[in-house]
């Protein structure tokens, strides 16, 4: 794995010149709010190690596989906004200073070339990571590959990467769904959530961080709303998984 890190001075460079401004984290609202409460962007291993709560991924297996289970995952781009639709891993949204890596005690990255989903066994670790600044800058954001592909992760970093520190802002999605609410009556599920963080960064001290919602103004072309109705009336499962918080 070594042989992959790649600068992280330089990735900024990179993103800068490229017009990068953030960096992003999408999750569930309970591994979201395990972020809140350990007051950092923690890898799946982290978290399993220490035995906090997060929700389980599809990729789980695989990213133990290909040794990815330590890392954080971080994305140049706002996925939801970039691809108009909800993004695949959760309703809530890390909006992260860029500043991030230039942090001396994250002095290097590794850059994936696709979703460690996909991988196979048999799969090179030339086609699984990049090597070169170069061939990043060549296929990132040029249209040559879908820039979701192409993630930017931290190895082993523990609770480096601090919410307080880095964070700008957290997006909360806010689909037009009704939920059954314990104690009785109904919420739409978007605002549901929002109180869960708010009250999370609160008790956490962590309440300067901005928290707002998505298409304030409306949707206008984005589908996220009919991405979640879908789960919601088709895949109830994969919906709850998203949105309720496992305290």
């Amino acid at each position: 794995m070594e042989n992959y890190y790649l600068s992280s001075t330089d990735i900024y460079t990179l993103l800068q010149d490229k017009g990068v401004e953030y960096l992003y984290h999408a999750n569930t609202v309970s591994t979201s709010m395990t972020f809140i409460k350990e007051n950092a962007l923690l890898s799946r291993g982290y978290v399993e190690e220490n035995h906090l709560v997060q929700t389980p991924q599809k990729s789980d297996k695989e990213d133990k596989l290909y040794d990815v289970w330590n890392h954080v995952f971080l994305d140049a781009t706002d996925l939801h906004t970039r691809y108009s639709q909800a993004n695949h891993y959760g309703p809530v949204t890390f909006r992260i200073k860029l500043e991030l890596l230039k942090n001396p005690d994250l002095p290097n990255m590794i850059i994936t070339k696709s979703n460690p989903m996909y991988w196979k066994p048999s799969t090179p670790m030339d086609s699984r990571f990049y090597n070169s600044l170069d061939d990043v800058k060549n296929d990132y954001m040029t249209g040559k590959k879908l820039d979701s592909y192409v993630m930017f992760t931290f190895k082993d970093c523990g609770k480096i990467i601090s919410l307080a520190d880095y964070v700008v802002a957290i997006g909360i999605d806010r689909p037009e769904i009704l939920i059954d609410l314990r104690k009785g009556g109904q919420k739409n599920v978007g605002e549901y959530t929002f109180e869960k963080i708010k009250k999370c960064l609160k008790d956490t001290g962590l309440e300067d961080i901005p928290l707002g919602f998505r298409h304030p103004e409306g949707r206008k072309f984005c589908r996220c709303n009919l991405d979640y109705t879908y789960l919601y009336n088709f895949k109830y499962p994969e919906f709850l998984k998203r949105f309720y918080p496992q305290e």
